[in-house]
């Protein structure tokens, strides 16, 4: 039996207004309010709510068949709270079928995981108990931030209670290796790795709507026939696919077929016998042997290098994130409740992809909302409302 699991991620920033040197200490007003607002309900309209309500009529159409994850950043969920809580409402729907996980993931789409142990669980704890209030739900599987990854990571992870990560099937990290197997990690065995089938799901990601690729146009039937070569010779296999939610309705329209492609591919696997969809709790109880996969340095899905250099990947970014994390001793001591959120929202990748030089062949999705005429200028904004923040937290510090 082929076994197939189907994972979304959903992280939407709170974008930063416009904020200049003389606003220090003088304004503590740090987010655009009507760009959050107005892309909040954009995607709902476009993406969230219509692609909830395509996936809960698969499920109900074909009861205990179907089954699908997602992670939602906790900016995400506050954002939806605000502005769109019928997004929430779809989201419980789709949770009480009893076919949809949940994962753990960072309270703000956080890069603490590149950082430091203790900043990074407190995104982790501080999104476990969102996940509860909001949705009642307690995950054992987890998705980093970008599916961010690395053993020392996993350890991490593993010693807060989680026992499947998702994460990339990178090329330099497999070698002759194929992300169809079950993996664990090296020094916590009992916590298994989901590799994401990257080639996949850039067929869609990236090429979808692409005319001059020899494929186009996407088809069910021709993607199906990519999947079924992708495992060949593997016994039992497992294709991971795992995709930003917004690819439908968002980066591709409504009218470029997104939506039939997706209701047309879950129901041919769900025709095909040779294949299952699982969550990725449920590998928990296949009858697998995983392998060891070693991941000395940290892994993500940007770009063909699999690297972090998206986010960190030059100067401004570096002193940018540098400064940040100088402040969570700060954090830990303050009793300012705005400035200790903000502290936090800061920490989104999405901050440090508005920073980032690096060129790529295909645009980076997560900057189709720049706002900035350059990664200077992201970078001084963000300077500026974190030189407000550290003021803040310097002004009530508990004893």
């Amino acid at each position: 039996m082929n076994n197939i699991c189907f994972h979304f991620q959903i992280s939407q920033p709170f974008r930063l207004r416009t904020y200049r040197f003389f606003d220090i200490n003088q304004n503590h007003n740090y987010y655009d309010d009507f760009q959050n607002q107005y892309l909040t309900r954009r995607l709902a309209e476009r993406c969230y709510i219509p692609a909830n309500k395509m996936l809960l009529e698969i499920i109900r159409n074909n009861p205990g068949k179907f089954k699908v994850s997602f992670s939602l950043s906790g900016s995400s969920i506050s954002l939806f709270n605000n502005y769109c809580p019928e997004v929430i409402y779809s989201f419980k729907e789709l949770i009480d079928t009893g076919c949809v996980e949940i994962t753990g993931n960072t309270f703000t789409h956080s890069l603490a995981s590149l950082h430091n142990e203790s900043a990074f669980l407190e995104q982790v704890r501080l999104q476990e108990q969102l996940l509860k209030d909001t949705f009642g739900v307690k995950p054992i599987s987890f998705c980093n931030t970008e599916i961010i990854y690395s053993d020392e990571i996993g350890e991490w992870l593993g010693n807060a209670g989680y026992r499947v990560i998702l994460t990339e099937g990178a090329r330099h990290i497999l070698g002759w290796k194929s992300p169809t197997y079950l993996y664990c990690n090296p020094y916590q065995t009992d916590v298994k790795l989901l590799l994401r089938s990257y080639q996949l799901c850039d067929d869609i990601t990236l090429r979808f709507a692409d005319k001059s690729w020899d494929m186009y146009p996407l088809t069910a039937d021709k993607y199906l026939k990519f999947i079924d070569n992708c495992h060949r010779g593997n016994e039992n296999p497992l294709i991971n696919l795992f995709w930003d939610y917004e690819t439908i309705g968002e980066h591709y329209a409504a009218d470029t077929g997104i939506f039939e492609f997706f209701k047309d591919l879950v129901g041919r696997l769900i025709r095909d016998e040779n294949y299952k969809f699982i969550l990725p709790k449920d590998v928990l109880n296949l009858d697998m042997s995983p392998s060891t996969m070693h991941a000395p340095w940290a892994i993500s899905y940007s770009g063909e290098e699999k690297d972090t250099n998206e986010w960190l990947g030059n100067e401004l970014q570096k002193e940018a994130f540098e400064q940040l994390f100088k402040l969570e001793e700060l954090y830990n001591k303050s009793e300012n409740k705005n400035a200790k959120i903000a502290w936090l929202r800061l920490q989104a990748a999405d901050h440090f992809n508005f920073m980032s030089s690096k060129w790529f062949k295909h645009r980076s999705v997560k900057r189709n909302f720049d706002v900035y005429t350059s990664p200077y200028q992201a970078f001084i904004n963000y300077m500026n409302v974190l030189n407000d923040v550290k003021l803040q937290l310097e002004e009530r510090i508990s004893n």
